[in-house]
């Protein structure tokens, strides 16, 4: 036994003397050859997480920004994805960007609402007369205003895209308002939404998305809002008859990360991260409006119409939702919800 142990030892001193060359020998190594420490080369590696599948803007705008972080940074930084909920769902992934175990996440506003009660102002209906318009704002002071709010939430906004607005599907022509009177049009559990379709004299109905395929087919709902990518992905379009074109509410696709990921990052790199988010959103932008025609052009060849609303339902259906305003206004307050609004009548 003895001789045993002092094999073990005379092998271990070994062990430590070639460890302690090789660490000698690889400054010289480097002074030689004018290379610098292999590990300020290193790549650093980030992972990003969404709740969405591939096969959608939210990950192309993911994958954007991943591939120009990469190409800025020369290959220093680099984005692992992670897409179809592997991370966790919109709630749980937005918890882990906050507490710093995720690093970045792509997600609209609606989850975020539970961290961010200022986030309400987006679920403001009938804000934007077109996508350009709201882009216009999102890009805008009114950006600047919003962070704030997810600064104070132990968030960093980076940027904001979308996937183009919320529609209505329905078995029923949907002309006028009249038209909507009763319908049970299945909502997210928000309570902003639920009073936006109350006031057009719709019956809301709060359902989970897993069930909204079912429901329509059992009838147990009468129609569902949502972007055309969604309706067209999830085949609603087999239970629905009408498209109609609402454009009721944006969309939006935040990229987000952790405050003290981003300030732990030295200035230059902080460049790198900012201008492949702004150039990933202007992709992503490009990508909704791009896919907006392919996605409408599925939901026909499958036999559903779309319809666009006339002008005065329109304007009948904005004086309504400015009732559905108060619920929101006591929430945020008057500062974000005339903000947004006057931004919007600005980028008119």
């Amino acid at each position: 036994m003895k001789k045993f142990r002092s094999i073990i030892a005379l092998t271990m001193v070994v062990l430590m003397m070639l460890s302690l060359a090789a660490c000698g020998a690889k400054p010289a190594q480097e002074a030689q050859s004018g290379e610098q420490p292999a590990a300020s080369a290193e790549a650093r590696t980030f992972n990003l997480a969404m709740d969405s599948p591939e096969d959608t803007v939210t990950y192309l705008y993911a994958q954007k920004f991943g591939q120009l972080l990469e190409e800025k940074s020369g290959g220093k930084m680099k984005v692992q994805l992670y897409s179809n909920g592997q991370m966790g769902s919109d709630k749980e992934i937005a918890e882990s960007v906050q507490a710093g175990s995720l690093d970045f996440v792509v997600q609209t506003t609606a989850p975020q609402v539970n961290f961010i009660p200022e986030l309400a102002v987006f679920d403001m209906a009938m804000v934007f007369e077109d996508a350009a318009a709201a882009r216009k704002v999102l890009d805008g002071p009114f950006f600047d205003t919003i962070a704030k709010a997810y600064d104070k939430a132990g968030f960093k906004i980076l940027g904001f895209a979308d996937q183009g607005f919320r529609t209505l599907t329905t078995n029923k022509r949907v002309e006028t308002l009249a038209d909507l009177k009763g319908q049970k049009i299945r909502t997210m559990e928000n309570p902003n939404h639920i009073e936006f379709w109350k006031s057009l004299g719709a019956n809301p109905t709060p359902m989970a998305w897993g069930e909204v395929y079912i429901g329509l087919q059992q009838g147990a709902i009468d129609g569902q809002e949502n972007p055309l990518e969604v309706i067209a992905a999830n085949k609603i379009y087999e239970q629905q008859k009408f498209v109609i074109n609402t454009n009721h509410m944006l969309h939006t696709l935040t990229l987000i990360t952790n405050p003290a990921l981003y300030n732990g990052l030295s200035p230059e790199d902080q460049k790198i991260v900012d201008e492949a988010v702004a150039e990933a959103k202007v992709y992503a932008r490009e990508q909704a409006d791009a896919r907006l025609a392919d996605r409408a052009k599925i939901i026909t060849d499958n036999g559903a119409q779309i319809l666009d609303i006339e002008p005065e339902v329109r304007a009948e259906m904005q004086a309504k939702a400015e009732s559905a305003y108060d619920l929101i206004r006591s929430k945020v307050g008057d500062e974000l919800v005339d903000g947004l609004l006057n931004a919007a009548k600005e980028a008119k």
